[in-house]
């Protein structure tokens, strides 16, 4: 087998060719509505949760090539959150790109002549509505598994996991990330910020990494303790990944991150990393840690004092002490379960995820 960067750009060429090609948007009306819909999922970006979905189909004895669908369906389903996720967070950019409402909200002054108001009342509208379509799509690519002669029972009982599982799961866990907001960081204690986590972000891990196996098993009654392995293995690196991003939202190179740096602080976000310094600074630091959220704008000014008390309280170490403990686990894990090629795929790929700067 070739090398895991070569086997990571394989699948993602796939899932692009996927999606790109697919006809499920091709009679979406209007016209904009269904590049909308097409934008994100088309973008590109790392691809991760298809990659862990075909490995872990690997790494339990199954043909990776056989779960591509159910791959390209965790794409699409995790851009349609980001979609939604942008209208929430009122974020312009993403991957360094107008997020689709900004788009929308442009396009509505350029060919309908909006005013501000109007306009961006426009590009939320119809950004909410090519996230639906954006599940809607999803859910159709996973059920052409049956297609790769993956077992109806299987395909039954993934589709079943989507819509209730890990709908359920991730939704909730972005509703109670909107609701620490209007509670006040000071009034979120850090097991709610990680249970949030669990389900904003580790949802779709843990659903992908069971899919594959389940994919690579051809039965929905495959149990025991190699997928609590696993499960516990996407836990681990979902909860590392997070912080990693809450790291790079103030530490980062927003060239490279593709996102405002310091949007976490703007939007008033109790992440791990804020809490941490909260705890740990002085009265001094810890009011003008306070009086430097929830401003309009940040300068690099603003930037810079805020890394600096992040350091000097010690909580961007503990931070980064953390990712490296999160990391460790999830090697552990993984070194529980078939020693095959894909294992040693997925170890690269934890140790990639918590080293990047984007």
């Amino acid at each position: 087998m070739s090398d895991w960067k070569t086997e990571w750009r394989l699948i993602a060429d796939r899932v692009s060719h996927f999606i790109r090609t697919d006809n499920f948007p091709d009679r979406i009306r209007p016209d904009f509505l269904r590049d909308a819909v097409r934008a994100y999922p088309c973008a590109g970006g790392k691809r991760l949760r298809p990659v862990l979905l075909m490995w872990s189909c690997g790494l339990f004895g199954g043909e990776p090539h056989k779960a591509l669908p159910a791959a390209a369906a965790v794409e699409i389903y995790h851009n349609w959150t980001l979609v939604h996720d942008d209208i929430i967070d009122c974020d312009d950019l993403r991957r360094g790109k107008p997020t689709t409402h900004a788009s929308l909200r442009e396009l509505a002054g350029a060919r309908y002549k909006t005013g501000p108001e109007a306009g961006a009342k426009f590009g939320s509208d119809f950004a909410i509505l090519a996230g639906d379509l954006q599940q809607a799509w999803a859910m159709d690519a996973l059920l052409r598994l049956k297609s790769k002669g993956v077992p109806d029972n299987v395909v039954l009982y993934l589709a079943e996991r989507m819509q209730r599982d890990l709908a359920r799961e991730l939704i909730s866990g972005e509703a109670v990330d909107v609701e620490f907001g209007t509670r006040g960081s000071l009034n979120v204690s850090e097991e709610e910020v990680r249970e949030m986590i669990a389900g904003k972000t580790g949802a779709i891990l843990r659903y992908c990494v069971r899919a594959g196996a389940l994919i690579a098993k051809e039965t929905p009654y495959f149990k025991g303790t190699e997928l609590d392995l696993i499960t516990g293995f996407a836990d681990a690196l979902g909860l590392a990944f997070q912080l990693q991003d809450d790291f790079l939202g103030i530490f980062g190179d927003e060239k490279k991150f593709g996102k405002p740096i310091g949007s976490d602080f703007q939007e008033a976000k109790p992440t791990l990393l804020f809490l941490a310094a909260l705890q740990k600074a002085d009265s001094v630091k810890k009011s003008r840690l306070l009086a430097l959220t929830g401003l309009p704008e940040y300068s690099p000014e603003s930037i810079a004092e805020i890394r600096d008390i992040l350091t000097a309280t010690g909580a961007a170490d503990q931070l980064r002490g953390e990712i490296v403990r999160c990391s460790d686990r999830a090697e552990r894990l993984l070194d529980k379960l078939p020693d095959n090629p894909y294992r040693s795929y997925l170890h690269e790929l934890t140790a990639e995820l918590i080293n990047r700067d984007v």
